[in-house]
């Protein structure tokens, strides 16, 4: 591995300089992918971005950076994770590059901080496995995110800033208080052989529950932060940590520091070379991953590192069935929620299902199945009523609602709610993950508002209503936007719903670069009122390039755009350092 630090004495005087510099954002993070641990790719309050704000021009380009990364098949730059200026003055954007490569980037400048490339064999590229980094880094988060403020969360007006923690120092991680409900606490009757190994990556033991809970979230939290460097922020685990956590192509987890990109533990082996593996989630002292297309040998399962051993130990579950959709979910009582693709399994192995995974034991405690329905997002999780809900999407074009608590009741196969087909008609769904907020009413006596779930098809995105009917949660039609381009999970941040006209070709399987970027067009991107899809703003034609399918985020005040040729556009408000 080698490491390359991009103009050292100017990032010096960068820092030094930013030391009483007016920073932008009020705070939000997007400490791991789909911003935090169940996945609803929603920022709840943010200082810069809202609904109103959008009254007054100025959101626009603030800058763009390209980065030498060289896509494998369409497997280009990946989300980024943020850091609001813990360890360094500034606030960061972790971003994973295919190439085996990470760039830390000032968020107000689009300033190259450091770049670190990882030295590994990286075999040929195809769509299945593209082989190098095939995710995103991650930030230990909070299991529960904070609720947004009252009369903040629906955009009205310029809100104080998210924060990233749930609370506070040495208090561990606060858990709803209805997580979990009945039945969680045993693995239901008679369910199938869950096919757990006891061995990971490297012939790594199985992980014990370290000291502080796991990967649980009822437990309390252990001490420090796992990596984190001496005199760092201790307890609360949503607080700043100092490090990022990165996996590379060879399967071993990097734990970098934020200030300069090094090493500052030994690098742990985690995963077969060349696996394709999902965005990762730490959760307390706990790294979790999802492996699938069986790349590089790696069986189709759920893998954990244990972050506070010296050893790392890594633990892991086989489908022994089909692969991994998307990425991994956590519930709000800990539980590793994943959906599992099609495909032949073995006895006691699961395909076309929702599993609910132990963080400690890592074997399967409940789970939902239908033949019938090919999952093609990773799972998302939220709370309406007296229920936690997980919403997953079918290849058909329908939208499942299952109750977290018991996923397919007594049979395993019966959802809470079971929408018909979205834009009528089969395939509908693009392939992707779903997102979800809700509307936050100004006077805080009134409770919280509409409950949405944000569905991108093939050429739109669907605005869904989650209402009660009869005592269960149903879906209802809210607003669809205009056509798009092969649109991607959008993002929501303090009532604005961001879409991304991807301009992604429809199939991609035996297609070189070249012939890609001949059959795309540009990105667009676009704001719209989360409540009633009207269109506040659009990019127009300011990118060049399509976008591949991953680098989308946002944090502190902007949204990030990683294009397929390797150049990251930030849109905002405008807002000088002084």
């Amino acid at each position: 591995m080698r490491m390359k630090l991009i103009g050292i004495v100017a990032a010096s005087a960068l820092v030094g300089a930013a030391v009483l510099a007016q920073t932008r954002g009020g705070g939000s993070e997007w400490l791991t992918a789909q911003g935090d641990a169940q996945r609803t790719s929603w920022i709840r309050t943010d200082a810069a971005i809202s609904v109103g704000a959008f009254s007054s021009p100025g959101f626009e380009l603030q800058w763009k950076v390209k980065l030498e990364n060289q896509p494998r098949h369409t497997n280009g730059l990946a989300q980024g994770v943020t850091a609001n200026g813990v360890t360094l003055f500034v606030p960061l954007s972790l971003v994973t590059g295919s190439s085996n490569n990470v760039y830390s980037i000032d968020n107000d400048t689009g300033y190259v901080v450091w770049q670190r490339h990882f030295d590994a064999a990286l075999p040929a590229a195809t769509a299945a496995c593209p082989g190098g980094i095939t995710a995103a880094a991650t930030r230990v988060v909070p299991l529960t995110p904070p609720a947004p403020a009252a009369g903040r969360g629906g955009g009205g007006g310029r809100g104080a800033g998210y924060r990233g923690s749930v609370s506070e120092p040495g208090q561990g991680v606060t858990v709803e208080p209805r997580g979990g409900g009945p039945g969680r606490g045993a693995p239901p009757a008679t369910p199938p052989a869950a096919g757990a190994s006891g061995a990971g990556a490297g012939g790594a033991g199985a992980a014990g529950p370290p000291a502080g809970g796991g990967g649980r979230g009822g437990a309390a939290a252990a001490p420090g932060i796992p990596g984190a460097p001496p005199g760092a922020p201790s307890g609360g685990f949503g607080r700043p940590s100092g490090v990022v956590y990165v996996i590379s192509s060879d399967g071993v987890l990097h734990v970098l520091g934020l200030p300069s990109g090094k090493d500052i533990q030994k690098p742990a082996p985690f995963l077969p070379s060349n696996a394709n593996w999902s965005d990762p989630v730490a959760v307390n002292t706990t790294l979790y991953t999802a492996t699938s297309n069986r790349c590089g040998d790696a069986a189709n399962g759920i893998w954990a590192i244990d972050l506070a051993a010296e050893d790392k130990p890594v633990s892991s579950w086989k489908t022994n069935g089909g692969a991994v959709v998307g990425s991994l979910a956590v519930g709000l009582d800990g539980m590793l929620i994943a959906a599992i693709g099609p495909g032949p399994a073995s006895a006691g192995g699961y395909a076309n299902a929702i599993v609910a995974v132990d963080p400690k034991t890592m074997q399967v405690k409940d789970w939902f199945t239908d033949p019938g329905a090919e999952f093609v997002s990773t799972p998302v999780i939220f709370s309406h009523g007296d229920k936690n809900i997980v919403a997953a999407a079918t290849k058909d074009g329908r939208a499942l609602l299952l109750d977290a608590s018991s996923l397919g009741g007594a049979n395993h196969s019966t959802p809470l709610y079971a929408s018909a087909s979205v834009a009528g008609g089969a395939g509908a769904f693009a392939p992707g993950a779903l997102a979800t907020w809700q509307e936050m009413l100004p006077d805080v006596t009134a409770g919280p508002g509409t409950r949405w779930l944000l569905v991108p098809t093939a050429n739109a995105i669907t605005a869904l209503k989650v209402v009660d009917s009869g005592g269960k949660p149903v879906l209802q039609p809210g607003w669809v936007s205009r056509n798009l381009v092969s649109p991607v999970t959008p993002l929501i941040v303090n009532g604005v719903v961001f879409a991304l006209s991807s301009g992604r070709p429809s199939a991609t399987a035996g297609a070189t670069p070249a012939e890609l970027a001949k059959r795309s067009s540009p990105a667009v991107l676009y704001a719209l009122n989360g409540a009633d899809g009207k269109e506040l703003w659009t990019s127009g034609k300011t990118m060049t390039s399509f976008f591949p399918g991953k680098s989308f985020w946002s944090a502190t005040g902007q949204v990030y755009v990683g294009a397929f040729d390797g150049t990251l556009y930030a849109f905002g408000f405008a807002m000088e350092r002084k």
